[in-house]
């Protein structure tokens, strides 16, 4: 089909097309103009030409954003420690981890496999982030006696933060982050995150001194996979062609005709988190000249692993499809007499919401001759192809009209042409004029001629000659 709408071998025009407006077309164009602002709501992409192959490739782009603030499995009580020692610390942790990911790509429609279905991830426009977050909490026991002084206490140790302790993390990649995924990985210094004076809290105890303090360090994975790309239809039934699975995967769809195609659009994928967070304590006390403190120098938390599902909301993108319509499968162009012609108009309508580019051609172009053999035609317009019937001898004549074009489910389109051919009429021996003839032309419409002036028919110009003084129209590259 491909080499019908680009090869160079086409027949020369005899006749010039005229364009025109199709009444119910411009019906349906309206009532769409009407419904427009509800319409353009109902979907979230709308679908342009490939670049690369602009009559047989639609292209929607579609951007996906996912962002959720999540709990980590990892909420640690480290009871007392050290066991046995006259100072005691109980540590709580939690953590907790903003995360966003950002996808971008395109869903793409290609036909004539109608419709052939991908998902091309963009360059570079992809994103994940993480920003993790720590709450901690800590109580403190003392147990110490000097010179007969007993100090027996239990209790919080308030959290003065001394930094915002937080850990960010991000990249960017190509593409829908197929396996083996992205991976962010990021650690931390040691950093000060507590200081608290004892004496601030056991004021009431003289002789009594010491401070509580938490150093903290992170080492922290996140790591994000797609699965599939999920494409289904209105429905909410997936394609035909099932989803998408692999960075070349391909998909299809059911399509029976119409002038477009809606389709859902979700990526799914997981977010799995791994990582130790480091507590470092230290707490001191000294009671009347006497100092005690514990003798940890690390204490290493191990994330536990923890993977969220990542379903991302769902976008439709709308398809627009070229739909040919011929108004006829057949001519019947009765007897016409040797050396004269008829013609009649076909109307070739677009119904569609795309282009439509259209390739005429016949098995006996010396009886049948188009006008044109290339014609571009606009969403819901319709074009008058005319067709004559020029026998160059008596006797019967049928072929075949091909139309092909790049309709996804109708790209081949056929109208059975028949005429008969009749010998001309003796001159009469006297040398007078020979009787009137009707050139047989019984056309359903005299088309107006384009660039201006009369109908060809009702003005008796010939085909030829009005051919050879119109310019031929172009197929744009």
């Amino acid at each position: 089909m491909r080499s019908l709408l680009y090869g160079d071998a086409a027949p020369a025009a005899l006749l010039s097309a005229r364009r025109r407006r199709v009444g119910a077309l411009r019906c349906a164009a309206a009532a769409l103009t009407l419904l427009a602002p509800a319409a353009a709501s109902a979907y979230d992409a709308l679908a342009a030409p490939c670049p690369d192959d602009p009559l047989f490739c639609e292209r929607g782009p579609v951007t996906f954003q996912r962002r959720e603030a999540i709990p980590l499995e990892l909420d640690f009580e480290t009871g007392w420690i050290p066991p046995g020692s006259p100072l005691q610390v109980s540590l709580r942790a939690a953590v907790y981890a903003n995360t966003e990911v950002s996808l971008s790509g395109a869903l793409e429609a290609t036909w004539p496999e109608a419709l052939s279905l991908t998902a091309p991830g963009d360059d570079g426009g992809s994103s994940f982030t993480c920003d993790y977050g720590l709450d901690v909490s800590a109580q403190g026991r003392i147990n110490v006696s000097v010179l007969g002084q007993d100090v027996d206490w239990t209790g919080d140790i308030p959290y003065i933060p001394q930094v915002d302790f937080q850990v960010h993390t991000r990249d960017t990649f190509d593409g829908w982050g197929w396996e083996p995924g992205i991976t962010l990985a990021s650690s931390t210094d040691v950093q000060r995150l507590a200081s608290v004076s004892l004496a601030d809290i056991l004021g009431s105890i003289p002789g009594i001194d010491g401070r509580f303090e938490l150093d903290v360090a992170m080492d922290v994975t996140a790591h994000y996979v797609t699965h599939r790309v999920a494409i289904e239809t209105l429905e909410q039934t997936t394609v035909r062609g099932g989803d998408i699975t692999a960075e070349q995967g391909a998909s299809s769809t059911e399509y029976l005709g119409g002038p477009s195609v809606e389709l859902n659009v979700r990526p799914e994928g997981s977010v799995r988190y791994e990582g130790t967070l480091h507590l470092i304590p230290a707490f001191a006390v000294s009671l009347l000249g006497r100092e005690w403190s514990i003798p940890i120098a690390d204490i290493p938390l191990d994330f536990p692993i923890t993977e969220r599902d990542w379903i991302f909301e769902g976008e439709r993108v709308h398809v627009p499809l070229p739909d040919l319509a011929l108004d006829t499968q057949e001519i019947d162009f009765g007897a016409v007499e040797v050396g004269k012609v008829n013609a009649e108009l076909v109307a070739l309508s677009n119904a569609g919401e795309a282009r439509l580019d259209v390739a005429v051609t016949t098995d006996d172009a010396e009886s049948f001759e188009l006008a044109d053999a290339a014609l571009e035609i606009d969403a819901e317009t319709a074009v008058d192809l005319a067709i004559r019937f020029a026998p160059k001898a008596a006797g019967e004549f049928t072929a075949t009209v091909l139309v092909a074009s790049n309709d996804p489910d109708a790209p081949e389109q056929a109208i059975t042409v028949r005429g008969v051919g009749v010998e001309r009429p003796e001159a009469p021996q006297d040398g007078g004029e020979p009787p009137a003839q009707d050139s047989g032309c019984a056309c359903r419409a005299a088309g107006a001629q384009r660039g201006g002036g009369g109908a060809w028919a009702a003005a008796g110009l010939s085909l030829a000659a009005l051919a050879g003084g119109l310019g031929r129209r172009r197929r744009a590259a």
